[in-house]
């Protein structure tokens, strides 16, 4: 069983992450910071190695520069998840001795795992290679197949996440099944944009910006009764769920497997809600405005 490890500081991207490579037969480590990782790649000894750009204590370029100035590790497999607002830092990382530069914005978790398998097979297959193999970091490698959801009931989505990656990694599987997405990083944000464009879904992650997620949430459902809302996270406590459902939210995600299919999920409850406005008619609804 090959041994990965992946060192990512985002719990959600690391839960999402791990899952999907224990689900395809892999063995997983995860490390939160750059310290903590490399001290866990010294001491495992992956077959690969996945890694952020962006992490605490030593990030993935000193990382990377570590594991290739020790001789046990000059040909490791490294996959870098990189952030389109960082170009100058992917071209250091490639110029370090990158295996893979993957763009967390646009590969999703499906990509990613054919990736690390293209990867895993090209170390077996070329043990003495000195060079790290190159893919095109702009695009996924020609053998991945590209993520399809069937989506029969598309809709505009309001998504406040306030990581970028987060919010990159969910806009990419709502767009992916069909959903038009609109996103923003705080709670004013998410009040304007409910003003300015009308919405079928919002998805709220539950500590979203500024610590108000929940009042958020009695917002919305208070101005837009008949609109789904959907909180999220990976890491809530059963009473956080259910505090959730009493402010007004349709559903909790709260595992891992469950966020990749969001866009299903989602699809579903709009679907679900579209019915319920056709049976109840076109009755006036009594809204009260958004408070700024």
């Amino acid at each position: 069983m090959p041994k990965i490890v992946v060192v990512e500081d985002q719990q959600v991207l690391a839960t999402v992450y791990r899952n999907k490579f224990v689900a395809e037969g892999y063995q997983v480590e995860v490390a939160s910071d750059g310290e903590t990782g490399l001290a866990l790649i010294n001491t495992t000894k992956p077959d690969l190695v996945v890694l952020d750009l962006m992490l605490p204590k030593l990030n993935g370029i000193e990382v990377l520069k570590s594991l290739r100035a020790n001789q046990l590790f000059q040909t490791l497999p490294v996959i870098i998840f990189s952030n389109s607002s960082l170009p100058g830092m992917v071209e250091e990382a490639w110029n370090s001795g990158a295996t893979m530069v993957l763009s967390k914005s646009s590969h999703s978790p499906k990509q990613i795992v054919e990736s690390v398998r293209t990867a895993l097979k090209t170390a077996s297959e070329s043990q003495e290679r000195p060079a790290p193999v190159a893919a095109n970091p702009a695009s996924p490698p020609a053998d991945v197949p590209v993520l399809s959801q069937s989506c029969s009931a598309p809709g505009h989505v309001l998504l406040i996440e306030d990581h970028p990656d987060v919010r990159a990694l969910l806009s990419f599987l709502l767009d992916q099944a069909g959903h038009q997405v609109t996103s923003v990083e705080s709670h004013a944000g998410a009040l304007r944009e409910g003003k300015l464009q009308e919405f079928d879904l919002f998805l709220i992650s539950r500590v979203s910006p500024d610590g108000l997620g929940l009042s958020l949430c009695r917002q919305f459902r208070q101005s837009f009764p008949r609109q789904p809302i959907v909180m999220y996270s990976t890491a809530a406590l059963p009473a956080e769920q259910q505090a959730a459902l009493e402010a007004g939210a349709r559903a909790y995600v709260a595992k891992p497997t469950d966020l990749l299919n969001i866009g299903n999920f989602l699809s579903d409850l709009i679907k679900e809600a579209r019915a319920f406005a056709g049976v109840a008619g076109k009755a006036p609804v009594v809204v009260p405005p958004l408070a700024a």
